[in-house]
């Protein structure tokens, strides 16, 4: 070992073991804790976990929050592990709004504070300060989860409050928050616009933002984006009908929606859409 280069041990062996792993080679010394804790071995270790037939599965129950392990290569059942909370909250108090790189940022129903989780290494960040940022209101805020150009994990919070909006971006490297502008004379400031889960992909945070209550001509897609930290407006896909909700998601790192037609009780039709040159193309028929 002692004839090995230090990066490529920590690359090309360390990086490629699983969470469990990995945190028992924190030990090992100062040296190799100080480099595992380090942005760009948390990103390699993600890369390879993302590609390993080995997946985790994080489930919320009533009372319990579990780490399930899913090998779609030799299926079987494997007991779960529990996820000790480090800090206080029952699990049905606890809202799970945006992932990357295998931390959470959670909000807690009990005092809207936004907090920042990493389930397999317990550590978290609470990001609420005196100055009323960082706290969360379920039914009316949305919010991303992106690393910008420099590398620097960072939290997209949309507050909406009053009828005004407010945009501000967390920095985990300088802990710190900071405004944004958001887009001129835009209505999405009201209540009544409904802001969809985000989704990461290309350089950008994307929003489905209901505006009528569901249709088809009240909705539209928001982009941010994470390097030159502005928004835009992209059309929702050419679909006309009273009853329309879409559901973004990253596939392949190419941005695609699944656009469901009818109400909840009734789904006529779900298609798959891709994104491509800022234009929607249809696809599948599920």
């Amino acid at each position: 070992m002692s004839c090995l280069p230090f990066l490529l041990v920590m690359f090309d062996i360390i990086a490629r073991l699983p969470p469990k792993n990995v945190a028992q080679c924190k030990l090992v010394c100062k040296e190799w804790l100080d480099f595992i804790l380090e942005r760009k071995f948390v990103r390699a270790h993600c890369h390879y976990m993302r590609a390993s037939a080995d997946q985790k599965l994080l489930m919320v129950g009533w009372k319990t929050i579990e780490v399930h392990s899913l090998n779609y290569k030799s299926p079987g059942f494997i007991l779960p592990r529990g996820v000790t909370r480090p800090f206080y909250a029952h699990p049905s108090r606890m809202f799970f709004l945006a992932s990357l790189d295998g931390m959470l940022c959670v909000c807690l129903q009990n005092t809207c504070e936004l907090v920042v989780w990493n389930p397999l290494t317990t550590k978290f960040k609470k990001l609420a300060n005196s100055n009323s940022q960082g706290f969360y209101k379920v039914d009316s805020d949305a919010l991303g989860f992106f690393v910008d150009s420099s590398d620097d994990y960072n939290i997209l919070h949309i507050k909406r409050r009053r009828g005004t909006m407010t945009v501000y971006i967390y920095s985990m490297e300088l802990n710190s928050w900071s405004t944004v502008r958001f887009l001129k004379h835009r209505p999405y400031h009201h209540y009544t616009s409904l802001w969809s889960p985000t989704a990461l992909c290309g350089g950008g945070l994307y929003f489905v933002v209901t505006q009528c209550h569901g249709r088809s001509d009240g909705l539209t897609v928001i982009r941010f984006d994470v390097n030159s930290k502005s928004f835009s407006e992209l059309c929702f896909p050419n679909v006309y009908d009273d009853e329309v909700s879409g559901s973004l998601v990253n596939i392949n790192e190419e941005l695609h929606m699944y656009v469901c037609i009818g109400n909840y009780d009734y789904r006529r039709e779900i298609v798959l859409w891709r994104l491509k040159n800022k234009s929607w193309m249809k696809g599948h028929v599920l």
